[in-house]
């Protein structure tokens, strides 16, 4: 039988071999079902294969092994698999003992440098160590390749926060720089002659070591400003921006260099961020300045005189003036030579933007039914809010009416929109989160006690600042999924301000918020301190040790502190939203709103464009309330602000001076 088994797969190739294979594990897998009874064998962990070998066996071993390797690849494979086959069960336990590391290449090793260093180069940082750990030789692939460096420079360039701390922690200058630049700066860094290294082994060796210690702590520094903005840890700096006539600070943005407010004595201040000392004033506006935003060429500006200007960033000068509100404009935005602005007279004016002094009305909106507080845009959406309760979404290309988001039980006061998100406050103390596509409501938060007056979010957090004070920080992720616990969405709760909050901008490591208290307050949650470096001061260099000590980042120096955006323009892009959908893996960006979009809860806000508004009447900070129509705007608010936003315009034309005390705000709905 097995002679003519042999016969057949020698004559007939490689379909005879598989024959041939097959008949013969099915006649082994036989005789081990025929087998009574099986018993387990212990295997001795150190049985040595060659020990016990006699003399005899040696002298013939060496002539089957001339015979076996005379023989064509065939004839091997039969004959090994006979010996397999007679071996007891123990035996072939050694064999795949031997066999196993047989089979394993060091494939980094026999590719290439090059190709080595591409195929590492895309694997993430707990990977990295682990290949770091292999063998010397892949240690020496991540070493040449600089691969940690590269790691590093990756996500300065797509992440805010990594980008971000390479400018505040002084280390940019070790990634984003030639090879040649890094390396001096390191050698600086170390104390060390960049000359004496320049080229050798030591010197690979020294990069490797840096930026492999400084990815950790660039985690480790990652981790603690979460846990700040969780534990609303912070350090708090502050700007007194009291004057004579000064009764609060409306509207700000900042940047790294600068921080630009308006404030009610009609006037724009622009403050150091260094010192936080005033360097100019823009005066002109003859009312209040509500709104601002600024690029690098023009700061563009809206008061309740009714009035556009615009403004020279570098020299303050006003280039141009826009009159066409009637009543006191409410808010701003621009963006890739388009402004949209909206005022207290109902409508929203859309302008094209040629030059700062070329600034042409393209078209008017008209639609709500009270004052509209604020609006946002990008290339698909004009997003409105008003005191009608009511968010009108505006096609960006058409300029049509879209559709509408009710769900506020009060006049909305602020929002913003990016992606596929809105995020509204309101006078009736609730934020809500809506879908810009289906007009869905995502979520309601609840928490602030009085009217939410600015809100901000990325796609992290939702920042909110209050009427009662209060800033809060909120969960975004957790707030977009349906099974978070309402009372796990709040992450902390800020209080400094000793007035209402009007205004707020954030980034990932700092709020920037003005209040009615006529202070600009800095909060700032980088507040771990920095540790001085301490470079090798022994005459051995360590380097290339295996065993690497820890490498402190250089920095500027900071205090910790311990405590209880705005009208800039938003972050380009989408949020990148969490994916919460049915169960299991997802990553359709869309998935995120399926399991809303069926809800019978609030399927009816995809009908509803128009509404029947329950009475109410009050007008705060420019926020007019909807009421009976038709609307009549309520002049005795109790907010110092909307007497101006309300009154002034009216009472400057009739030569009447604002109310000398405010009345109690109307809370009804």
């Amino acid at each position: 039988m097995d002679d003519h088994h042999y016969l057949t797969r020698h004559n007939c190739g490689d379909h005879g071999l598989s024959d041939y294979r097959s008949t013969r594990l099915k006649g082994i897998n036989s005789s081990f079902r025929n087998q009574k009874k099986v018993t387990t064998v212990q295997v001795d962990n150190d049985f040595d294969p060659k020990g016990n070998l006699g003399d005899e066996y040696l002298c013939e071993c060496e002539a089957v092994l001339d015979k076996f390797l005379n023989w064509n690849e065939h004839e091997q494979l039969d004959i090994m698999e006979r010996i397999l086959s007679k071996m007891s069960h123990n035996q072939l336990f050694v064999m795949q003992r031997f066999i196993q590391p047989m089979l394993q290449r060091d494939f980094i090793a026999l590719l290439p440098q090059h190709l080595a260093e591409m195929i590492l180069s895309n694997l993430d940082a707990r990977t990295l160590a682990a290949c770091e750990a292999v063998s010397t030789s892949w240690r020496s692939v991540l070493a040449r390749g600089q691969l940690w460096r590269k790691l590093i420079e990756r996500n300065v360039r797509k992440d805010n926060m990594w980008r971000g701390l390479s400018e505040k922690k002084k280390w940019r200058k070790y990634i984003l720089v030639s090879r040649d630049c890094a390396a001096c700066a390191i050698c600086d860094y170390y104390r060390v002659k960049y000359d004496r290294l320049r080229g050798t082994p030591e010197m690979v060796m020294m990069q490797h070591r840096f930026y492999r210690e400084l990815f950790p702590k660039v985690v480790a520094d990652i981790d603690k400003i979460e846990s700040n903005w969780r534990k609303g840890v912070y350090k708090l700096s502050s700007i007194n921006c009291r004057s004579e006539n000064s009764k609060g600070v409306y509207c700000l943005q900042y940047d790294d260099e600068k921080i630009v407010s308006g404030l009610r004595d009609n006037v724009i201040k622009v403050w150091n961020r260094a010192d936080l000392s005033c360097e100019r004033v823009l005066s002109g506006h003859t009312g209040s300045v509500l709104c601002l935003q600024y690029d690098e060429r023009v700061i563009i500006s809206g008061s309740s005189d009714a009035t556009v200007r615009v403004w020279d960033v570098a020299t303050g000068e006003c280039l141009n003036t826009l009159i066409h509100h009637c009543e006191a404009v409410l808010h701003l935005r621009f963006n890739d030579g388009i402004m949209v602005t909206c005022s207290k007279d109902r409508s929203i004016a859309v302008w094209d933007m040629v030059s700062p002094r070329e600034i042409n009305l393209r078209r008017v909106l008209v639609g709500h039914r009270a004052a509209v507080n604020v609006v946002d845009f990008d290339d698909r959406y004009i997003v409105s809010a008003s005191g009608d309760r009511t968010i009108k979404v505006w096609s960006a290309d058409n300029l049509e009416f879209v559709r509408t988001l009710s769900g506020h039980k009060r006049g909305i006061a602020c929002l913003q929109y990016r992606g596929r998100l809105v995020v509204s406050g309101s006078s009736d103390n609730s934020i809500r989160l809506w879908d810009i596509h289906s007009g869905v409501c995502l979520r309601v938060l609840e928490g602030h006690e009085e009217l939410v007056r600015c809100i901000r979010f990325d796609d992290k957090r939702i920042v909110s600042g209050a009427y009662d004070g209060k800033i809060r920080v909120w969960d975004l992720e957790a707030a977009l999924d349906p099974r978070s616990s309402p009372s796990s969405l709040c992450l902390s709760t800020l209080v400094q301000h000793t007035g209402r909050v009007f205004r707020l901008q954030f980034d990932d490591f700092q709020i920037v918020s003005s209040s009615h208290d006529d202070t600009i307050l800095i909060w700032d949650f980088l507040v771990e301190p920095d540790v001085p470096p301490s470079p090798p001061t022994t005459s051995t260099d360590p380097l290339l040790e295996p065993s690497m000590g820890s490498v402190a980042i250089p920095s500027s120096s900071t205090e910790r502190t311990s405590g209880g955006g705005g009208d800039g323009p938003s972050p380009p892009g989408s949020p990148k939203l969490p994916i919460y959908a049915h169960p299991g893996p997802s990553t359709s960006y869309g998935a995120l709103f399926e399991p809303f979009v069926d809800s019978d809860a609030v399927g009816t806000a995809l009908r509803q464009y128009e509404v029947n508004l329950p009475t109410s009447s009050g007008t705060a900070s420019g926020i007019e309330e909807h009421s009976n129509e038709p609307v009549q705007v309520d002049s005795s608010s109790d907010d110092e602000e909307a007497l101006e936003v309300v009154a002034g315009a009216g009472n400057r034309q009739a030569g009447r001076a604002p109310p000398a005390s405010p009345e109690p705000y109307d809370r009804g709905g």
